[in-house]
């Protein structure tokens, strides 16, 4: 599949939606899950830790799957750490088989989508 990340070059990269891809995208999902826990476990110093981590695992999944150039790992290294978590994410959801058209309809959901019933009946 072609997906493209201006972001970093004006082409589209190709991606292909293998079960290896597959499972590393699982993998580094699943680190990031772990994190919140991580987080409520931890001391200061792990925290930190378990958070320099998942942004490495982040990077190096994108980097991997994209192959990217020292230029484009450079661009990448230059997003701030929610560019980065939405280009990720936006990967993931390729990789798992969403279209284009479904992730953007997921990102132009409202953050409190069914939260107004529940506070009209108050």
């Amino acid at each position: 599949m072609k997906i493209s990340f201006k972001e970093l070059r004006k082409t589209p990269f190709e991606v292909k939606a293998t079960v290896k891809n597959l499972k590393k995208t699982y993998k580094v999902q699943l680190k990031l899950a772990t994190l919140e826990d991580a987080m409520d476990e931890d001391t200061p110093v792990e925290s930190l830790q378990s958070v320099l981590d998942a942004l490495k695992n982040v990077t190096d999944y994108v980097v991997d799957m994209l192959k990217l150039k020292d230029t484009e790992i450079e661009k990448l290294e230059e997003l701030d750490q929610e560019e980065l978590m939405t280009l990720a994410q936006r990967l993931y959801m390729r990789i798992m088989g969403m279209s284009e058209q479904e992730i953007e309809d997921i990102q132009n959901e409202p953050d409190d989508a069914g939260l107004e019933p529940a506070l009209e009946n108050e």
